[in-house]
């Protein structure tokens, strides 16, 4: 369910770049702002939330605060709306420098307030979706992502058609479709929860999320923060060609790995909660994902050329073909570290969390500054995947000292070496027209399984067990 709401997501953002990639609409340099003033929103969003919304998550399964459950919803909201009025403040404050950086243009502090507002109104909705995912309400968290997504696809396409009204339009159209998410949720908590609000419960929130929304600043100063680099170092007009790869490579963050994690969160916790814990659950979900996740990787790395060919005119943006591959296998790495990391977490080592995420931050930054000016746009997605896997590997190894757990690297190995393979074999297509490449890549996309039962990542029994299952859940 997580990963249909994710996916609702991700095809709003694919089909807007149907728009966002027209020249007509949207010049290849605003393109590149617009990916700028996206991180920045991500980064402000961990920051300004200070981890309160995430904090819920822990303390509503804490039996120490059993008589203060009912509070902790309206608490945490409280608590993000101010943050939030505060990120309005500081955006309006600082526009002009933020402007000057992100649009070349001091004088454009509209998209900088616009932003701001985007922000408050995400950390507001955070509250509820947060309360949906405590409550196993995968289904209603699923409508409410993609009652969002429908929102922001129209109101963008009435800003760039319509009113031709460019980058601003854009920001616009988030406001709006963050804003009616933020209504409607909170008025649905409303209406599911009492009132309640104690507000000294806000400093344990705080406290206890703190770590995890450095941890999350760091994430994604890890995953996006290497555009600010290009920014700085080459132009808007690059940014925008890496930040079309990035769009096709967090296909695999969006519907493998973050609707994974939204779910093996609760699911890992309540496994090591139990009475020894079991680590079995996270043994055999590494098998699951590497593989799953490996044909992930290989199905947006051989058609992200003829999507884009599909979605714009632009032969500059055909150059993001290359850079799919490393930037989707470092987000398959991001998936191994959720699994230790669920370890660290259930024994509330949320600060080691946040400093090995910053450490993995500050590899990536470093890496960049050393590679971007020679190498461009690879040398950021080559770094970018490095400090994953240096992220996944330390998180795992500090993971094992608390619970130790036999993975089954070979499985790892032996999914890299079908993925990498195929892709290989894919490459002598590139110069091929779209009616015959196209084609023969989905044939190699659909080999992928078909090598996995060959080499033995799974039997045969094992599919006719889940076949079953597939077949029992439909019937109930």
């Amino acid at each position: 369910m997580y990963t249909l709401s994710n996916l609702a997501v991700k095809v709003a953002g694919l089909l807007l770049l149907g728009l966002f990639l027209n020249p007509d609409l949207l010049s290849q340099a605003d393109y590149g702002r617009f990916q700028l003033l996206e991180v920045m929103a991500q980064l402000l969003i961990l920051l300004g939330g200070m981890g309160i919304a995430a904090g819920l998550l822990k303390f509503l399964n804490d039996e120490s605060y059993a008589e203060e459950k009912e509070a902790l919803p309206f608490t945490a909201l409280i608590g993000v709306v101010f943050c939030g009025l505060t990120i309005i403040l500081v955006t309006h404050l600082f526009g002009r420098p933020l402007a000057s950086f992100l649009a070349d243009d001091p004088t454009a502090t509209a998209l900088i307030r616009l932003t701001g507002m985007y922000v408050a109104l995400k950390l507001i909705a955070a509250v509820p979706f947060m309360m949906l995912r405590a409550h196993e309400r995968a289904g209603l968290f699923a409508v409410a992502a993609a009652g969002e997504a429908l929102l922001l696809i129209g109101a963008v396409s009435f800003q760039l058609i319509v009113l031709n009204a460019g980058l601003k339009g854009v920001m616009v159209s988030h406001v709006i479709s963050a804003g009616g998410s933020a209504i409607l949720l909170t008025l649905l908590l409303v209406k599911s929860h009492p009132v309640r609000v104690r507000i000294r419960l806000l400093r344990p929130l705080a406290k206890f999320g703190a770590p995890l929304a450095l941890a999350g600043l760091a994430s994604v100063t890890l995953n996006a923060g290497d555009r600010f680099i290009l920014k700085a170092l080459k132009d808007a007009d690059l940014v925008a060609i890496y930040g079309l790869a990035a769009k096709y490579g967090g296909l695999i963050n969006m519907l493998f790995v973050q609707s994974f994690n939204m779910a093996f969160a609760v699911i890992g916790l309540k496994a090591i909660s139990k009475d020894n814990g079991d680590m079995h659950v996270h043994r055999r979900t590494f098998r699951h994902y590497v593989v799953l996740t490996g044909w992930g990787v290989l199905g947006v790395s051989l058609l992200a050329r003829d999507v884009t060919v599909l979605l714009s005119p632009n032969p500059a943006f055909l150059q993001a073909e290359s850079l799919v591959l490393p930037i989707a296998l470092g987000f398959m790495a991001y998936g191994v570290y959720f699994i230790g990391m669920n370890i660290l977490y259930a024994d509330g080592q949320t600060p080691t969390i946040a400093i090995g995420v910053a450490l993995a931050a500050l590899l990536n930054i470093l890496l960049n500054f050393a590679t971007i000016p020679t190498w461009g746009a690879m040398g950021a997605a080559i770094s970018t995947l490095v400090a994953y896997v240096a992220l996944a590997g330390g998180t795992l190894v500090l993971a094992n000292r608390i619970a130790s757990v036999t993975y089954r690297w070979e499985v790892l190995g032996a999914a890299l070496c079908i993925l990498l393979g195929l892709w290989t074999v894919g490459q002598i297509s590139s110069a091929w027209p779209t009616a015959t490449r196209l084609p023969f890549r989905l044939l190699l996309i659909g080999c992928y399984p078909l090598l996995v039962f060959g080499a033995r990542l799974y039997s045969w029994e094992e599919f006719g067990a889940l076949r079953r299952r597939v077949a029992f859940y439909f019937e109930r």
